[in-house]
């Protein structure tokens, strides 16, 4: 049986940790996953030593798999990554680098990405990911995001009760989120913002911090409509796992690739998320989940890892 390593924020919350879960819990047919943990949500020490145990791991375990598989965000992340990427490279194993994040540019670095990846097998998130990302990062292909197969319908949802998953990062859009909120209950809607990521106490608002999977999904089969109002993503998890609970969404402009039944609003425009929650779509969104399920996305996954390991043997 063929074995793949997952490298990656494996323990850490939000949405490229749970692809990693996902994942490594579902591997290929005829392939044995698994994870190594390359990041810790403590300080700088502990990140840190986490990194170097990852270094570690891989200079002396690379030769165990078939394939490393490295899941990587933009800026540290990615630094981080590609170094772990180069060590694996020289143990001659073979490797997949995929990107999760919208956030690069070309203006990120004097070195661009595409340097530091040439002759690598990137993945990308979308057709769409692929081209923007084509001059900044070169060649990818592009492999969907799969959704959380235990999340399922919820048949109780409460109106008036919006919802926010993410990190508290300002791309997010939290006080976007939470101005939108609150404005809606100064035109005399009752309406409850749970924020997830954010401890603060607001009005209007539930701040929630960081909760876990079980309790996610409680929020995603009852809430009204999950928010993402995000400056950028890639490919937000939580979009598809609200459509797998057939959670209606209203996201930001900014965010490619959406499918049809999600509400679109204008990026920073309060009137515009306004509208948007006065006429939800809630018609489409589990049909739209579909190519997403896991057992679609690990055949895709099968497909590029054994293009990859016939390449090899091609040219030894």
């Amino acid at each position: 049986m063929r074995k793949v390593l997952h490298v990656g924020p494996v323990k850490t919350p939000g949405g490229m940790g749970r692809v990693i879960q996902i994942l490594s819990a579902a591997p290929p047919e005829g392939w044995k996953a698994d994870t190594l943990d390359s990041h810790s949500t403590g300080n700088v020490f502990s990140k840190l030593v986490a990194w170097n145990n990852a270094k570690e791991f891989i200079t002396n375990n690379a030769q165990n798999y078939d394939i490393i598989h490295f899941h990587s965000a933009a800026h540290f992340s990615f630094r981080r990554k590609v170094s772990l990427l180069k060590r694996a490279e020289k143990g001659g194993v073979s490797t997949v680098f995929h990107i999760h994040s919208g956030a690069f540019k070309e203006t990120d670095s004097k070195n661009p990405p595409s340097k530091k990846l040439a002759n690598t097998n990137v993945v990308t998130l979308s057709e769409t990911w692929a081209q923007r990302y084509l001059k900044i990062i070169g060649p990818s292909t592009a492999i969907i995001n799969p959704v959380d197969p235990t999340i399922t319908p919820g048949k109780n949802r409460v109106t008036g009760q919006f919802l926010i998953l993410g990190r508290p990062d300002p791309v997010k859009g939290h006080m976007f989120a939470i101005n939108l909120i609150a404005k809606l209950n100064s035109m005399g809607k009752k309406c409850t913002l749970f924020a997830t990521g954010i401890k603060e106490r607001m009005e209007f608002t539930q701040s929630l911090g960081w909760v876990d999977e079980d309790e996610k999904r409680k929020l995603l089969q009852t809430s009204e409509a999950l928010l993402v109002p995000s400056e950028y993503e890639g490919q937000p998890l939580v979009i598809l796992e609200a459509l797998a609970a057939n959670c209606p969404v209203i996201a930001s402009s900014n965010i490619p690739d959406l499918p049809p039944c999600v509400n679109v609003a204008e990026y920073d425009n309060q009137i515009d998320w306004i509208s948007a929650i006065d006429e939800l779509n809630t018609e489409g969104l589990l049909e739209a989940v579909e190519p997403h399920r896991i057992e679609n996305i690990r055949a895709l996954w099968g497909d590029y890892y054994e293009r990859i390991i016939d390449s090899k043997a091609s040219i030894e």
